[in-house]
């Protein structure tokens, strides 16, 4: 059974000693006894790390400084030198299959060397800013792990490849590499032999929980949503597919429904949304939505034919496309374009779903939502759902196919269609379990309803914070099941805020998010001086920002003091000459990512 082998031995906690010379970390959770026999030495000035017998040898005291920490997240190389990544703080979330799943709040950054002395000032500055730029990741929140479950895979995956080598692997090795965020953190202490228990993986995304008694019978929900490391990053500079058919913005979420009987009754729904899956891209350029952009080189058929080529991999069975772009504007160029390459790849596991989301509900007509469940409503009985037998694996069930949603952002209409999808799965979930009547649904239960409904919109916002920078789009509809005035109000505040975000924020944040997954290396003998360039690093962008800012000044100063239309129409007419400067070249102006070009 998964139960059986999932458990393993990292540890819960430990007390960090730091010492002029070295760290200790030393185990806490004193579990049989084991714990306390070893420690992980770290020499602060060779690098090397080497797990001692603490019978043999006991962590000194003397001259350290002592903290509990509950995890290390890894190393990483700063201009300074390495530096420790710690966890501080984490909260319990709850238990899945009984295990505990914990999320991050605090983390805290230690540097090898004690001092900067040994920098150029320019060094000092490039190391405040990489630091700076771990912080900044690690802020998003939304980082969970388990010190016993391996959350980085669904639980049919883990059923599937339940086989005794896997039982004799670590957490970390027979981990997702999609999903373990920290995988290139924890490079360095990985190959330590016998540091197994010290590597924990960490997942991004969500997970959420709640318990609900339904017709008498208590089931607890949850939902674990995984943002892959691939082509990881922020809305505008991560779209599409890479060359190896990695999607831009790719999240697996996994809906899994526990019922103790007394026999434990565990079922998972499994979905996918990631970006368009071909070679595009829709770069920010001020203006409120960029237009999307292919280059007639690429090979379309080639990125597609990949992207599912590793979903046949990693997934099995079949997949329907669920495409909500626009059918007219600036979407129908990329969702024609894949429409068009998914009919002559012809791939007999992929089937193509057109669903124009805003042409079928414009006008707050949310209700025709009905009309993409009722044309899915056969794939979705067939897919099915996994289902764990408390008997014997003769009697589960596995999924047989998955849906895969996309809009332009895979956000806010995916998040939309997700939650219904999943209403439908565990609909037929709890009918097997026994726990709904043959006739009744999801939303006959004003209670399993309302967890439900708040449980996927907290999905939604957490995974659009990560992706966009603020909570979901249409979230009111997901949330209370309508579409509301306030809640449209609240998507034009949203919308604003993603606008500046994406314009003039986001260049950091995928510098920062590239740092931390390791596709920048810090070379202290070869800092990128494009760091510290900004939009006014050329004359023409200083004098057109300076102009524009001055005329508007000017403008306002004529208005307020002088009474003379001639010079305020005349300052007028300088500030908007400036401004049309600055959007015609809007690539100019907008915050780019410095540390690696696609």
């Amino acid at each position: 059974m998964v139960d059986s082998l999932l458990s393993t031995d990292i540890y819960e906690s430990f007390n960090l000693y730091s010492h002029p010379e070295k760290f200790f970390l030393e185990p806490t959770d004193l579990g049989g006894g084991a714990a306390s026999k070893h420690y992980l030495e770290i020499d602060r000035h060779t690098n090397v790390m080497r797990i001692v017998d603490s019978r043999k040898q006991r962590v000194p005291i003397a001259d350290t400084d002592i903290k509990f920490i509950y995890g290390i997240l890894g190393t990483i190389k700063l201009v300074s030198g390495y530096a420790l990544i710690v966890i501080t703080k984490a909260s319990f979330i709850g238990q899945v299959n009984n295990h505990n799943i914990w999320t991050i709040q605090d983390t805290e950054i230690i540097p090898y060397k004690k001092t900067t002395l040994h920098l150029t000032e320019k060094q000092i500055r490039y190391n405040r800013m990489f630091t700076d730029m771990l912080t900044h990741v690690l802020s998003i929140g939304g980082f969970y792990y388990s010190t016993t479950l391996d959350i980085s895979r669904t639980f049919q995956w883990l059923q599937e490849n339940a086989v005794p080598l896997f039982k004799t692997r670590s957490m970390l090795d027979r981990s997702s590499e999609r999903f373990v965020w920290n995988g290139h953190l924890l490079s360095q202490i990985r190959q330590v032999p016998g540091a197994e228990r010290y590597t924990l993986p960490v997942i991004h995304g969500f997970i959420g929980q709640n318990r609900v008694n339904v017709n008498g019978k208590e089931i607890k929900l949850t939902i674990i949503s995984r943002r892959s490391i691939y082509r990881a990053g922020v809305r505008f500079y991560k779209r599409g597919v890479d060359a190896e058919g990695h999607a831009a913005n790719y999240v697996e979420t996994e809906q899994i429904v526990e019922y103790d009987t007394p026999d434990k009754h565990l079922t998972s729904f499994v979905q996918l949304r990631g970006s368009i899956p071909l070679l595009w891209a829709q770069k920010p350029n001020l203006r409120w939505q960029p237009m999307p952009t292919m280059k007639p080189t690429d090979d379309q058929l080639a990125a597609f034919t990949r992207t599912f080529g590793w979903h046949k991999q990693h997934y099995g069975g079949k997949h329907v496309i669920v495409n909500l772009v626009n059918q007219k504007g600036r979407e129908k160029k990329v969702g024609g374009e894949l429409e068009r390459i998914a009919r002559q790849a012809n791939i007999d596991f992929v089937r193509y779903h057109q669903f124009d989301f805003h042409k079928e509900c414009h006008a707050m007509q949310w209700h025709r939502i009905d009309l993409l469940r009722e044309q899915l409503s056969q794939e979705i009985s067939q897919f099915g759902y996994f289902y764990l037998s408390p008997n014997s694996i003769e009697s589960s069930r596995f999924q047989q196919g998955f849906f895969r949603t996309n809009c332009m952002d895979c956000l806010d209409r995916t998040n939309v269609v997700q939650s219904m999808l999943a209403r439908e799965s565990l609909t037929e979930q709890l009918r097997m379990l026994g726990i709904l009547y043959p006739e009744q649904k999801v939303q006959d239960i004003p209670l399993l309803e309302n967890l439900f409904k708040h449980l996927w919109a907290d999905n939604g916002d957490e995974c659009s914070r990560q992706y966009a920078g603020t909570g979901a789009l249409k979230a009111d509809f997901t949330r209370l099941g309508k579409r509301t005035y306030l809640g449209a109000m609240n998507d034009g505040v949203n919308a604003v805020s993603r606008y500046v975000r994406n314009n003039f924020g986001d260049g950091y944040r995928q510098d920062a998010i590239d740092l931390f997954l390791g596709n920048f290396l810090v070379d202290s003998s070869d800092l990128p001086n494009s760091l510290e360039t900004s939009i006014l690093s050329t004359d023409q962008n200083g004098l057109a920002l300076i102009a524009a800012l001055f005329a508007m000044s000017m403008t306002i100063l004529c208005l307020l003091v002088a009474d003379n239309a001639t010079a305020t129409l005349f300052w007028l007419i300088i500030f908007f000459v400036c401004m049309m400067f600055i959007f015609l070249n809007g690539e100019e102006f907008v915050n780019t990512p410095k540390l690696k070009l696609d």
